[in-house]
């Protein structure tokens, strides 16, 4: 009866997605997107909640059966020095500057205020992981609380409604992971989270034995692909689709800070993986506009915008068309980037030292990312924010651009 309740519930809330076109529509009338939303968010959520802590209540006696039931830390079990294996990288990555104006505030997520964040790795024997995630849980069914970011993201981690039953698919030999919430190993999730929330735990792969292995997503993009070509381990990863694995010797790498926020480490570790491995003799272009593809988030008057910057003798690309490496490579070699916001921008943590990035936002959907980036980086970095239609599709006044281009001495 319970589960035939949660399948109701999940296929409600499949029925209220607002990222199908039927969304869309709904976007235009913002009474009903609040109460879908406070559906969603609270009577359904709250509903799904209580039926899981049924669960673990009923089934807190079987250790191979039911949901989690609670967490640890591993870095507690580092700190407490009781004979646990690995080593903590940092505990604290400082803060960034931030303005009434800056992005990392508007966007009200608190992208500036996730620090302190500890980067360490841990060495755990046998190890279960579980939800799409891959978090891993001891032989108490908790979940690893550094697995799932940290405490508050723990309802909303796929482990916490992940139901433990039947025979794991083992895995002999020592693995290490890049899976997570952020990046699934069961669908595709956006680039930027690639850039940021993965490929940074590969920083102490070496630290590992030589033979450690690597689960990647199995969803094989592109750019999961190609970037580990370029880092040369391809054949150490398995692309993996399974979300009930036993591990013998699990290296577990932390993520580097809560998703998407402030975070010199990662902006460290990326550039130290893959700048070094550039062929510097190929010509990119010195200023470009980034385009975004798609009908939400994008420009009403895009065509305007992208022929204003042509005209200006800017090269307007399409990341999608270019492959990792060339991404890499542009970035790394330009003086000046434009674009609207989207997942491409995190690409801007290749910049060079006084590169200038101008990032454009509809006022319905602002991220600081690349402005935190930007300060790791030294690059001087603008934003601009434009009023935008219910598929959130900027508005954008190019009067503002020009002034903005003049401000930052590129006209």
């Amino acid at each position: 009866m319970i589960s035939q309740i949660l399948f109701s519930t999940l296929a409600l809330q499949l029925t209220l997605s607002l990222n199908t076109k039927l969304g869309e529509k709904i976007r235009a009338i913002p009474w009903l997107i609040g109460l879908l939303r406070f559906i969603r968010h609270r009577l359904i959520r709250g509903f799904v909640n209580f039926a899981w802590d049924i669960f673990r209540f009923l089934l807190a006696p079987l250790p191979g059966t039911g949901p989690v039931k609670g967490w640890y830390s591993d870095l507690e079990l580092l700190r407490s020095q009781k004979g646990a294996e690995g080593r903590i990288i940092l505990l604290d990555q400082g803060a960034p500057v931030v303005r009434d104006d800056s992005p990392m505030i508007l966007c009200g997520r608190a992208q500036h205020l996730q620090q302190p964040f500890p980067v360490f790795w841990i060495r755990r024997k046998n190890a279960r992981l579980i939800g799409s995630g891959l978090a891993h849980i001891n032989d108490r069914k908790q979940v690893s609380i550094e697995s799932v970011t940290s405490p508050p993201f723990l309802k909303d981690d796929p482990a916490d409604k992940f139901f433990i039953h039947g025979d794991p698919v083992r895995l002999d030999g020592p693995w290490t992971s890049v899976i997570s919430r952020w990046m699934p190993a069961d669908r595709p999730v956006a680039y930027g989270h690639w850039l940021i929330d993965s490929l940074p735990r590969l920083a102490v792969l070496n630290e590992f034995p030589s033979q450690t292995r690597i689960l990647v997503p199995g969803q094989r993009a592109r750019y999961q692909v190609e970037s580990m070509e370029m880092l040369g381990l391809s054949d150490r990863c398995r692309w993996t689709k399974e979300t009930y694995l036993e591990v013998e010797d699990y290296y577990f790498s932390s993520p580097p800070s809560v998703i998407a926020c402030y975070s010199p480490y990662t902006v460290q570790c990326v550039q130290k993986m893959f700048l070094p491995r550039l062929d510097r003799q190929k010509a990119t272009p010195k200023r470009f506009f980034v385009r975004r593809t798609g009908n939400t988030r994008n420009m009403t008057n895009e065509a305007e915008v992208l022929q204003f910057f042509e005209k200006l003798g800017w090269t307007v690309i399409d990341l999608g068309n270019l492959r990792f490496a060339d991404q890499v490579a542009w970035f790394a070699g330009a003086e000046a980037i434009a674009g609207i916001h989207g997942s491409g921008m995190t690409n801007t943590l290749w910049c060079p030292r006084g590169c200038k990035v101008i990032e454009l936002f509809c006022d319905r959907y602002i991220a600081g990312d690349a402005e935190w980036i930007a300060q790791c980086t030294g690059a001087e970095y603008h934003s601009l924010i434009f009023p935008s239609d219910y598929a959130m599709n900027a508005l954008v006044d190019l009067n503002r651009v020009r002034a903005t281009l003049q401000a930052a001495k590129l006209l």
